[in-house]
């Protein structure tokens, strides 16, 4: 066996002897994590390593009595870590001890409102990024706590903070943003713990030295990639785009995306479609999941533990209420469900392709069409042509004579979504009217006038947004295809 070998063996003999009561930076975690608890907050512990994750989150549980703490860690896919997460959020005093894999692409504020940076992480972006999942948007909690715990007389966590981290720091203060490392940390901590483990007999001096050394060439590094950032934010400097310039687009975006009350709408409908009412519970609804469909259940990941959820479609919101923007699993689930049984399976539909109603919200009969328009837009620059092609859903609408309609304006076919029938209406009949409609054809050949309309908005929006970005050299062009899908029919005839 040589040197280095017995060196690092007996590194990890010495480290078997802090392992549980004789840890002394475990001990400072748990002290961390019960002031915490105390103060009210749910913890979120990030370690580095999957091995390091496991044993934090087995001593903690051993001993924090009356809190449930969970390790979830890259070992486990993408489904299980938000099931693990979303079933500990159920509970009232938490803890989960995650490692890097939680620190991008999952929400994490609507249970926890604190983070305890257990390891140092070599790059100063993961701290943010472990921060940014827990303090963002629809956080509940006024006041958001982290906590970094790192060794006084530790080398190596001296190194990442001075040269890393507060590095960082001082930059995204100065430019109002974050800069990338612009070296290899991985490297860097490498070296340094070459220098540290494998040369013990080294003098004092030589490892200053070397320190010095990697602290002036990260230095230089950092420099140089903030110079750059400088002459970037120069180049596209947003203070250039007017806002009110981009306004409607931005409206037309909110607008064809839906606001809260549009997807509160659809959940309270489709969930009593589904024989699973929602019950008011003040400013909340609950749900029973166990009667909805499975195949929404599963697909929106519900945990069926015979409690009900509490739901919210506005933000704040407290800690025992999820929060159901248009992207949560279960909305995502229940308008799959819809869509699919709708085209597929009519028998088991909740939404319907056709129907006829009678209601006070119109004077005479009034059609309402769901239409499915496809567009190829072609972006030119110089010879060279990049297509693409988009598919958009068009609400449209006439009132009077299907053979001479009059068409709606989009504020008229907006407000009409929403109305209620007012009386009953035998099948037969609803049947008569959609049959009128259907066969007083003149309306559908004006139909491909409205795709024409839309690609026309299309082009003109993409210009606009060009032209208030200074980008030259970029033509656009719109042609919607010529067939359009009929998705729906809806007959509103006025109340008798």
């Amino acid at each position: 066996m040589g040197p280095e070998r017995r060196r690092v063996l007996g590194l990890a003999r010495e480290a078997e002897k802090l392992l549980g009561a004789a840890d002394p930076k475990l001990a400072m975690g748990e002290r961390l994590v019960r002031d915490l608890l105390r103060d009210g907050f749910q913890p979120i512990v990030f370690c580095r390593y999957v091995a390091t994750a496991h044993y934090v989150g087995e001593e903690l549980a051993r001993r924090l009595a009356g809190v449930r703490v969970v390790v979830v860690t890259g070992e486990l896919p993408a489904e299980e870590r938000a099931a693990r997460v979303e079933a500990l959020g159920q509970e009232p005093r938490r803890v989960l001890v995650a490692t890097d894999c939680l620190s991008e692409g999952i929400n994490l504020q609507q249970h926890f409102d604190a983070v305890v940076h257990y390891d140092l992480a070599w790059n100063p972006t993961r701290h943010e990024q472990r921060e940014g999942r827990v303090d963002r948007y629809g956080q509940p909690s006024p006041t958001v706590r982290t906590a970094l715990l790192y060794g006084q007389d530790n080398v190596v966590d001296g190194v990442v903070l001075k040269v890393l981290l507060r590095k960082a720091d001082t930059i995204r203060k100065t430019l109002g943003v974050s800069v990338p490392v612009p070296v290899d940390t991985n490297a860097v901590l490498e070296a340094i713990f070459e220098a540290l483990f494998l040369r013990p007999n080294a003098p004092p001096e030589q490892l200053s030295l070397f320190f010095d050394e990697e602290e002036e060439r990260v230095n230089r590094a950092w420099e140089a990639a903030t110079e750059r950032e400088q002459r970037t934010r120069t180049v596209f400097a947003q203070h250039g785009l007017k806002p009110e310039e981009v306004a409607g687009e931005l409206e037309a975006a909110a607008s064809a995306v839906g606001t809260g009350q549009d997807v509160e709408r659809f959940v309270v409908e489709a969930c009593a479609r589904l024989g699973a009412p929602l019950a008011r519970n003040g400013q909340s609804w609950q749900l029973d999941p166990t009667r909805l469909p499975r195949a929404v259940v599963a697909r929106a990941g519900l945990v069926e533990d015979g409690r009900a959820i509490k739901l919210a479609f506005a933000l704040p919101v407290p800690g025992d209420v999820r929060y159901l923007a248009r992207t949560h699993p279960l909305v995502e689930a229940l308008a799959s469900y819809a869509l699919d049984t709708a085209l597929s399976e009519p028998e088991r539909a909740i939404a319907s392709r056709c129907a006829g109603i009678r209601t006070r919200a119109v004077a005479q009969r009034t059609v309402l069409l769901l239409l499915r328009a496809r567009f190829l837009i072609e972006e030119l620059r110089g010879q060279e042509v990049f297509p693409m092609l988009a598919e958009e859903c068009l609400l449209a609408g006439f009132r009077g004579d299907p053979g001479a309609p009059t068409w709606l304006e989009p504020a008229e076919v907006d407000l009409l979504v929403q109305a209620e029938p007012s009386a009953n209406v035998v099948p037969g009949q609803a049947q008569h009217w959609i049959r009128q409609v259907l066969e007083g054809r003149g309306w559908w050949a004006q139909v491909g006038e409205l795709a024409q309309q839309r690609a026309e908005e299309l082009l003109a929006a993409h210009r606009r947004v060009r032209a208030a970005a200074n980008l030259r050299g970029v033509r656009y062009r719109v042609e919607p295809h010529q067939e359009v899908d009929l998705l729906g029919l809806y007959v509103l005839m006025p109340h008798l």
